[in-house]
């Protein structure tokens, strides 16, 4: 195993001759063949057979900038084993690439740079499909000194590897051998006075993005004045996990044919917005089996960090649709981030059933309070599908909603009747749940507050035992949550994770439904399966009993 290191190790760090590579590279001519100029391995096939999903063609063409959401042009990356990592030639189409500067601090108290450890756990923690790039924004001695650091760190991890890892990551993991200043491209400025002051991501669209907050809620530090924790290095691949949920998401959206509707596409708007939108017809509508909200909120300023330039709180955001007696019926919900931008696609197919008389309608997005209107780039597109389900949904009956969580808040709910088409082929138990407020047992955004629904008499429970957990919510990266927020975004809540969309509580009921026509539906909400305590927050709640057809 020694040996295995010394020989992977030896193209990282030493400058002699590589072995073979475990991973393809191509460039623009590759891009077209789908070969690689370095290798000849397909990248399409090469992506496929380690699970890394579709690899996307380089875009030769541009335009190319500096900012978020801009095409990434290409560059060169002079290492310190003498050679130089070319963008374009070693693109296969399905990886990440993170570039983190030296220049954060593990700690303030002490300066030191965020290099000098975690690159095991880092490492450990990645998907596999990422490259992080270590280049110093220093100057001369003290980025000389920092390479140092870093070279050492990444050594010593791929020795305590097994010979494959250590050749796979070796391939993976690119020091700079001279500081940003002394490099030419685009990387150097965007990084030392653009978007990448935090860090700098590419993802396998060629697009790039800004690197959030390392601050890891497990190394607190109260020596530490205003923002008492550490910053872990090994956070930066939390980056990449998002990168590749991004991915998967779009592959999927990729699939469907959907027909679009755009609301706002752009527009910088505060607080809420209202906006009529021409739905297809009713006879289309009912053709469509999917339904899905895209919601992408950026920060206002392209040119700014995301910190100060994003929202700052974590409030809950809904996009909503009027009925005709001009009441706001929830379609979906949400709940932005800590000072980041955020994508959501919210399947909101049971939601459908509110929508298929067609025509023009009144949509509203709603996403912060009137005393902090945070002000977000906005785009809103809703997406109706027909994906082959076999059932569509055709009725929605609003069957509980929430209110202040105490001892009271059972009083008056009765079992209800909701009519069942003799037509339906499904029946589902489609709820929206959130708890908020820190106050009796931490609730109810802390605390595992629980929610019976019956239907016939068969019992179903939504609880939430990750509520009050240290991480519950890095746990949800691949739900859509984005990570490395400016803010306490680690922990887990009760029904919700900062910047996520909010999902639904969805149990298949069609077999206690019954066949007599009426379904008999009942709900109670329970703390440690009793009466909640006074004093316990509040429960945001819409439930609905679905019937597919």
């Amino acid at each position: 195993m020694r040996t295995a290191f010394v020989l992977a190790a030896c193209s990282l760090i030493l400058g002699c001759e590589p072995e073979p590579e475990p991973g393809p590279g191509g460039g623009e001519t590759a891009a077209d063949s789908g070969d690689t100029a370095s290798s000849g391995v397909d990248s399409a096939q090469w992506c496929a057979d380690n699970g890394f999903g579709a690899s996307i063609p380089w875009d030769g063409v541009g335009p190319y900038g500096t900012l978020r959401h801009e095409l990434a042009e290409d560059f060169d990356f002079p290492q310190v084993d003498g050679s130089t990592w070319n963008f374009k030639e070693r693109w296969t189409g399905c990886e990440n690439y993170i570039f983190v500067p030296d220049d954060i601090v593990r700690d303030v108290s002490d300066e030191e740079t965020i290099w000098s450890k975690d690159v095991d756990d880092l490492l450990e923690g990645s998907p596999r499909n990422t490259h992080y790039f270590f280049a110093s924004v220093l100057k001369d001695d003290e980025a000389a000194a920092n390479i140092e650091i870093i070279t050492e760190q990444v050594d010593k991890q791929l020795g305590r590897m097994d010979a494959d890892d250590a050749a796979w990551w070796a391939e993976r993991v690119h020091i700079g051998a001279v500081p940003l200043k002394d490099m030419d491209g685009w990387t150097p400025q965007t990084i030392r006075n653009g978007i990448g002051e935090s860090g700098l991501g590419i993802d396998r669209y060629q697009t790039i993005h800004g690197i959030g907050s390392f601050a890891d809620d497990t190394r607190p530090d109260n020596a530490n004045p205003g923002w008492p924790f550490q910053n872990n290095l090994a956070f930066a691949a939390h980056e990449a996990r998002y990168f590749n949920m991004e991915a998967k998401r779009q592959e999927a959206l990729d699939a469907e044919d959907p027909t679009l509707v755009q609301l706002w596409n752009g527009e910088v708007i505060a607080e809420y917005a209202d906006m009529e939108a021409a739905l297809p017809s009713a006879a289309e509508m009912a053709e469509f089996d999917t339904f899905e909200i895209d919601i992408d909120m950026r920060c206002p300023d392209h040119d700014a960090l995301e910190p100060g330039n994003c929202g700052a709180w974590d409030y809950i955001a809904a996009f909503y649709v009027q009925d005709a007696d001009g009441a706001w019926i929830e379609l979906s919900r949400f709940i932005t981030s800590y000072h980041r931008e955020t994508r959501w696609v919210a399947d909101a197919t049971p939601m459908m059933a509110h929508l298929l008389d067609g025509g023009t309608r009144n949509f509203r997005w709603s996403w912060a309070p009137s005393w902090n209107t945070q002000p977000t780039e906005t785009r809103v597109q809703l997406r109706f599908s027909n994906n082959g389900k076999g059932v569509k949904p055709r009725a929605a009956t609003l069957i509980a909603t929430g209110g202040s969580f105490n001892s009271a808040y059972n009083d008056g709910r009765v079992p209800i009747d909701v009519p069942v088409s003799t037509a339906a082929k499904q029946v589902q138990l489609w709820a929206v749940t959130t708890g908020h407020g820190a106050n009796t047992g931490s609730c109810a955004e802390f605390c595992n507050h629980q929610h019976e629904f019956t239907v016939d008499g068969n019992a179903h429970l939504q609880e939430f035992p990750d509520a009050q957990t240290a991480q519950g919510c890095i746990d949800e990266i691949e739900g859509q949550m984005v990570p490395n927020q400016s803010g306490t975004w680690w922990y887990g809540r009760g029904g919700w994770c900062p910047g996520e969309v909010v999902h639904p509580y969805v149990v298949d009921v069609t077999d206690d439904a019954g066949s007599d026509g009426v379904a008999t539906v009942g709900y109670r909400g329970l703390y440690e399966g009793s009466t909640p305590p006074d004093n316990a927050g509040d429960i945001v709640l819409n439930a609905w009993l679905v019937v597919y057809e």
